[in-house]
């Protein structure tokens, strides 16, 4: 019978916190994607709404440019959702006994993915000059992604978060709650920010 010793793996702290980081940022940019192609699946259902007379808002001025406008804002919309849902599968809960660390690379996480979509949205503005007004306002609600992303999210999202993790730290359900809830929180932010930008 042959004993067989298990070696342990040294991994350095500063490694460990990069793999934290780059793990908390993939998963917080899908949760990010999700929340903006909600937003513009829900545009592009408004733009369809208006253009039929159910609601009065003015954002077409024919029935061709309305179907358009919703196709390719809907379009959009569904394509970010995807890229979000068929990326790699990734954990929000990580196997970290630092709660410090965890909150830190998640407030980090959420900065880097805001000022991403504020770029794409700011960028995407400088190019539709002479389209619609309604794909401003689908880029107005990217640019509120990205804000809410590093303001109201990092500050309501990361308490929400840290006290469900305090509370229910070993309820075996926690790691189905804590990207959906990201999610709520985000989605709330984008409606107040959208709400102050317009």
């Amino acid at each position: 019978m042959h004993e067989y010793e298990t070696a342990t793996v040294y991994v350095s702290p500063l490694k460990r916190r990069l793999r934290l980081f780059w793990r908390v940022l993939g998963t917080t940019f899908d949760v990010g994607l999700m929340v903006v192609g909600s937003a513009l699946v829900a545009v592009a259902a408004v733009v369809l709404l208006d253009g039929f007379g159910v609601v009065e808002l003015g954002l077409t001025t024919s029935t061709g440019a309305m179907l358009g406008s919703s196709l390719v804002i809907a379009v959009f919309g569904a394509f970010a959702i995807g890229v979000a849902v068929e990326g790699p599968v990734r954990q929000l809960r990580e196997h970290s006994t630092h709660e410090i660390e965890l909150a830190v690379a998640r407030g980090v996480a959420l900065l880097v993915t805001g000022i991403v979509l504020l770029a794409i949205g700011r960028i995407g503005l400088g190019y539709i000059g002479d389209l619609p007004r309604v794909f401003d306002q689908s880029l107005e609600v990217v640019v509120a992604t990205g804000i809410a992303g590093f303001t109201w999210t990092i500050v309501v999202g990361l308490v929400a978060l840290w006290s469900v993790r305090r509370v229910f730290a070993d309820r075996p359900w926690l790691d189905q709650i804590e990207l959906p809830l990201l999610y709520i929180v985000w989605a709330i932010g984008v409606a107040v920010v959208y709400g102050v930008l317009i």
